[in-house]
């Protein structure tokens, strides 16, 4: 039990550690007319790593507002390999602890977040309505496998080709192939 525990702590610090280095990135909200002094100071908690699980759980909600009224705009919310902490908890044996902390995270980033334009989350688990995911009932999910949006999960051959020519790199395209070639989403082929 106490080894369940001391992982989750250690997963739950690494998350704090990932989410006061983005919110950090937003540091122009601390000097910013248009945030209230108990949001600056909720910032400031962030960065110090200083907040508890529930706190944590709405940092995306409360930065994604903070966002909204410092720019006038939703944010984007991008939020990549999502489900990283939760094959973590799964090999580890904390899987229940960290379900519950992530379904807690995306229900206020995602379902109750008046605030992003949009959001979206990439990873390899698949999503069901049974997971994470519960809570929210505007999901589109797009796979790797389907053909309409195949180009996107990556590089194509062209871009790839343009890009190397706009840096003087085309000599490198055998060295580049051997380290991201090898995918093909849909029907195409893919440089991820």
């Amino acid at each position: 039990k106490d080894i369940k525990y001391q992982t989750w702590a250690n997963t739950f610090d690494a998350l704090k550690t990932v989410i006061a280095k983005e919110v950090k990135r937003h540091s122009e909200l601390l000097s910013s007319d248009k945030i209230d002094y108990y949001d600056k100071k909720q910032i400031e908690k962030i960065i110090s790593k200083n907040v508890n699980e529930v706190e944590l759980s709405n940092v995306l909600l409360d930065l994604s507002e903070m966002l909204y009224k410092h720019y006038g705009i939703g944010p984007v919310l991008i939020v990549d390999e999502y489900d990283v902490p939760i094959q973590q908890g799964y090999m580890m044996q904390y899987y229940e602890k960290v379900i519950l902390f992530m379904r807690n995270l995306f229900s206020a980033a995602l379902k109750d977040n008046k605030y992003i334009s949009f959001g979206f989350l990439t990873g390899i688990l698949r999503v069901s309505k049974e997971s994470i995911f519960s809570g929210l009932n505007n999901l589109h999910v797009h796979s790797v496998l389907e053909h309409r949006y195949s180009q996107y999960f990556g590089f194509t051959a062209d871009e790839i080709n343009g890009l190397l020519i706009s840096f003087g790199q085309y000599h490198r395209k055998k060295e580049l192939e051997s380290w991201y070639d090898g995918y093909r989403f849909g029907n195409t082929d893919i440089y991820n």
